[in-house]
């Protein structure tokens, strides 16, 4: 092995959180296995190879006044074995792990916004961050998004994910609908739901669960826990009819127009 895995993704962890305000990590001691801390005012995120479990995991918490990490809660964990392990693995832990710490800077921007401009403030979490996020969970549609790109100029989110997410979701929630990794997507649907913008609302809804197997849908939806569950339910009422654009009322100006001249 070429490379030490554990630096690698400690390297691009910290130039991430650096910029967020987080300190450069710090050794952290841990029965589990090797660790580092990054630590802010309030909260920290942590870094551990767990030894038994040959697995790396990314973890946060919040501090106590004195500075110390209360009770670790796990966001991510990716098997990697470090005889066999490629770099191309250790990368893939590297997207997943950036992707997590940067969802929350997002929709605390969001959030940020909403405060500042009051109830009719728009949503920023637009589809774009959607189609990165499930890359994430789903590492070979990387490529498959970057040619979309030198091909299109663009992403067709619709097409992109009838085409290359969608089949591969099918496949994951047949083969193991109570898998961790099917978990994380239910998650991932209902926090773009939440926080996202109208045209992600939309593709989340009439797109994405309309677009599953009534089988995978009904896996997806068993796990659903907040407003996405109520309205999946009524968007998948509509797969097949026809809804037509409710008609222009004709004008009546002219004839009351008339009756009074």
């Amino acid at each position: 092995m070429d490379f030490i895995p554990f630096d690698l993704i400690q390297s691009a962890l910290s130039a991430e959180l650096t910029q967020q305000g987080f300190k450069e990590p710090e050794p952290l001691e841990d029965q589990a296995g090797r660790a580092v801390i990054f630590a802010a005012d309030e909260v920290a995120y942590s870094l551990l190879y767990a030894v038994k479990r040959q697995s790396f995991v990314l973890r946060s918490t919040t501090l106590t006044s004195s500075g110390k990490p209360g009770d670790w809660r796990e966001l991510s964990a990716w098997l990697f074995d470090m005889k066999a392990g490629e770099r191309a693995d250790a990368e893939s832990i590297v997207n997943d792990f950036l992707e997590v710490v940067r969802g929350p800077k997002r929709v605390a921007v969001v959030q940020q916004q909403r405060k500042k401009a009051g109830k009719g403030e728009n949503r920023t979490v637009d589809p774009l961050f959607f189609i990165n996020r499930l890359a994430s969970l789903f590492p070979e549609v990387r490529e498959e998004l970057n040619q979309e790109k030198i091909t299109y100029g663009q992403v067709r989110f619709i097409t992109f994910l009838r085409a290359h997410v969608i089949p591969r979701v099918e496949d994951l929630v047949q083969k193991y609908p109570d898998s961790e990794p099917v978990g994380k997507l239910c998650e991932l649907l209902e926090d773009m739901y939440k926080n996202g913008d109208m045209d992600l609302r939309s593709i989340v809804t009439y797109v994405f669960c309309n677009g599953l197997s009534k089988e995978s849908f009904q896996v997806l939806h068993g796990r659903f826990e907040g407003d996405l569950k109520k309205v999946s339910g009524f968007s998948r009422r509509l797969i097949g009819k026809n809804i037509k654009p409710e008609k222009k009322k004709k004008s009546r100006g002219k004839k009351v127009e008339a009756r009074l001249s």
